[in-house]
């Protein structure tokens, strides 16, 4: 469906700006807000609702004080994104803008708008920060059309990749890699595939041999690869970034059946 609002979320769903006029910036404030309100922000409305490994939050607010927008900037997930979209290559002088939302009660242009002014709260509070990067999810329905509004620079297209799934939440590749190489955080990444509905490992069932099994009768998706942005806060960065690759913006979502499911096996076996 082509539609000119902007797309928004709220409790999960995807919605539209339900205002056509431009957002009065006047009528709302950002500012740095706590973790603990991000955290519980993000898990009402995102539809990637695990929170970050956030270094800082920032809030959209209504006049009225009503909070109705997030932005969480966050450690990458490895160093390598930071060097390869950026050009730094200490990884403390980039991060991640991990999580953007606002709800469907902002006007047109609120992400610019908001973006722009949650950048210079991460300068002030962050400034060994340099440059952010972002990555877009067609599998959501997007393809950066604010980040490109606000002139950041399309690095790549990161390869499609096949990702599970438990009904329609989708498990990222860091909890399941704490998973399969043991690492800290295991426990807490087995709990919360437990949380979705999967059984719990059986009895002397090594955790590596459990995910081997989710991973054989569960959805597995194939997720068209995601569109990443760095947006280039200094002039350093403006210097860095000269010499990576600046793509022409994406016009158009990828074909839909690259985001269709390959897989489904049978659930019986999975719980047996």
């Amino acid at each position: 469906m082509q539609t000119d609002r902007s797309q928004r979320w709220r409790e999960r769903r995807a919605l539209w700006a339900r205002d056509l006029t431009l957002i009065d910036p006047g009528a709302y404030s950002v500012d740095v807000i706590d973790h603990a309100a991000a955290r519980a922000f993000i898990a009402q409305h995102h539809y990637l609702p695990r929170y970050p490994a956030a270094q800082l939050a920032v809030g959209l607010f209504a006049r009225k004080g009503a909070l109705e927008g997030v932005a969480v900037f966050a450690v990458p997930t490895t160093s390598a994104v930071v060097s390869r979209h950026t050009g730094f290559d200490d990884p403390r002088r980039g991060c991640v803008l991990a999580r953007l939302i606002l709800t469907d009660a902002v006007p047109q242009n609120g992400e610019s708008f908001f973006v722009a002014r949650a950048f210079r709260h991460l300068r002030r509070e962050r400034p060994g920060i340099e440059a952010v990067v972002s990555y877009s999810d067609p599998g959501a329905g997007h393809i950066g059309r604010v980040y490109c509004a606000l002139s950041a620079a399309h690095r790549a297209v990161t390869k499609p990749r096949s990702v599970l799934r438990v009904g329609n939440i989708t498990i990222s590749g860091r909890t399941l890699s704490k998973i399969r190489l043991g690492e800290q955080g295991q426990a807490g990444a087995i709990d919360q595939l437990v949380s979705l509905g999967v059984p719990r490992p059986r009895i002397g069932e090594e955790p590596r041999s459990w995910l081997w099994r989710l991973q054989r009768h569960l959805v597995t998706h194939q997720q068209a690869g995601l569109f990443a942005y760095c947006f280039e806060l200094t002039r350093e960065a403006r210097r860095r970034g000269r010499t990576l690759p600046r793509l022409p913006y994406p016009k158009a979502l990828p074909p839909r059946n690259a985001l269709l499911p390959l897989i489904w096996r049978d659930q019986e076996t999975l719980h047996g």
